[in-house]
């Protein structure tokens, strides 16, 4: 966190530097003013420290963290060491001459290593970040452009220099978007020469924002094209096999579902591209509590918690849908992440109980392959994780020990089961 504010002044202070320095440069202000010095050394001394900081900040070399010092010192001096040291030296103070604090403008090369690395992690509003960044390398072109444009019409009028910076300004913007009104124009052969080059750039600017930044808006929420996507595709499917029309608006609405709880991407999906590692790392963050519930599993280790988790594959119930009815021989358990459901006795005309977020229920599944002793429905939209008997045992294998002990505890609980089939006993929930 440190680092990151301490990027964010570096990338403000180099940004000031940039729009500073062609200013004082074109109308050649005093250098001895109070302003002046304050900003100068200021700068200076931000970018010694940035340059000191450097030394021993952790750098990476191929995606890994130089943890040697020594290391990454030598990696230090070899890459980004001499574009640190440049901007530090105050050439002008030491050699008079004002056009040497133009290497200055080389610390832009950090805010561009800044700028990249943010557009990478930050996935979430990483198209609003682009264009972001587009935006202020369009404006310091912007600006270094209209200041050239001012340097060739020198000397400039005394005690009128934002007027003649806004007209500058307004010259180098219709230029580079090609517009090009013609009340302002080239008068000598190198203000031609001048502004054929910026014509040439402000074609490729135009390109850029055509090619680019019309594709950046038309998908700055992906998340929305892909749903409407996947929508268009399922009603053409649905209207070709002329599905039932009460059937399209129970899929309909599970798909609505979808999307306004997880922007319409399915959560196996998503982990399924993640390497196993990190896929078992989420999967515990976001299941282990659900996990740690089951009275069963309680003492059998992280481990354990984190092979069961990576197991769990997430299903969504519609309202009114049965789970499993009573009588059907049971091979899953569930774990409730979202919504209400009811456990109904066979005769289907009791509610003996409602399950919530947290709540669990079929876990006697996993000790025994028998009848349901009761029917589970959803009573709204439900977001559930469910884990089978068949995995549940492949898993055991790899930990003999806590098999054992789940024989023990399958023996109890049948015996429980048996006084009472829809009454929980010792904390579980019905099965």
């Amino acid at each position: 966190m440190l680092f990151r504010l301490w990027d964010i002044l570096v990338m403000l202070s180099a940004t000031s530097a940039a729009l500073a320095i062609p200013v004082r440069l074109v109308f050649q202000l005093p250098e001895q003013t109070m302003v002046f010095e304050v900003h100068y050394w200021g700068i200076a001394l931000v970018f010694f420290a940035d340059m000191l900081i450097n030394f021993f900040r952790p750098g990476l070399v191929q995606g890994q963290v130089i943890s040697n010092r020594r290391a990454r010192v030598v990696h230090y001096l070899k890459g980004w060491f001499v574009v640190d040291l440049l901007p530090t030296i105050p050439f002008t103070a030491i050699f008079g001459i004002p056009i040497l604090q133009v290497l200055r403008v080389l610390k832009l090369a950090r805010v561009g290593q800044f700028l990249y690395h943010r557009r990478r992690r930050q996935i979430l509003h990483g198209t609003a970040l682009r264009l972001a960044t587009f935006l202020f390398w369009l404006t310091l072109t912007a600006h270094w452009l209209a200041c050239g444009w001012l340097w060739l019409h020198r000397p400039l009028e005394a005690g009128n220099a934002w007027d003649q910076y806004v007209q500058a300004l307004y010259w180098c913007i219709t230029t580079l978007t090609t517009v090009g009104y013609g009340d302002i124009t080239p008068k000598t052969n190198l203000q031609m020469a001048y502004t054929m080059v910026v014509m040439v750039l402000g074609v490729g600017v135009y390109g850029y924002v055509i090619g680019n930044v019309a594709n950046l808006l038309a998908n700055i929420d992906m998340a929305r094209a892909h749903y409407l996507a996947t929508m268009e595709k399922l009603a053409t499917f649905l209207r070709y096999r002329h599905i039932p029309n009460s059937l399209q608006r129970r899929i309909y609405d599970y798909y609505s579902y979808l999307w306004e709880h997880r922007l319409g991407y399915d959560e196996s999906a998503v982990l399924s591209g993640l390497p196993p590692s990190l896929q078992g790392e989420v999967s515990l963050l976001l299941k282990r509590e659900f996990i740690e519930k089951v009275p069963f599993l309680k003492g059998g280790g992280l481990e354990l918690i984190r092979d069961i988790a990576f197991e769990l594959r997430p299903v969504i119930f519609t309202p009114g849908t049965y789970i499993f009815r009573a009588g059907e021989i049971g091979r899953h358990m569930y774990f409730i992440s979202h919504g209400t459901l009811e456990v109904i006795s066979p005769d289907g005309k009791t509610i003996l109980t409602t399950l919530g977020d947290g709540d669990l229920f079929g876990e006697i599944a996993l000790l025994f392959s028998q009848p349901r002793s009761a029917s589970v429905r959803a009573m709204d939209y439900c977001d559930l994780y469910t884990l089978d008997k068949d995995t549940f045992e492949r898993v055991l294998t790899h930990y003999p020990e806590f098999a054992r002990y789940i024989k023990e505890v399958a023996e109890k609980r049948r015996a429980s089961d048996g006084e009472n089939p829809y009454q929980p006993s010792g904390g579980f929930s019905p099965s």
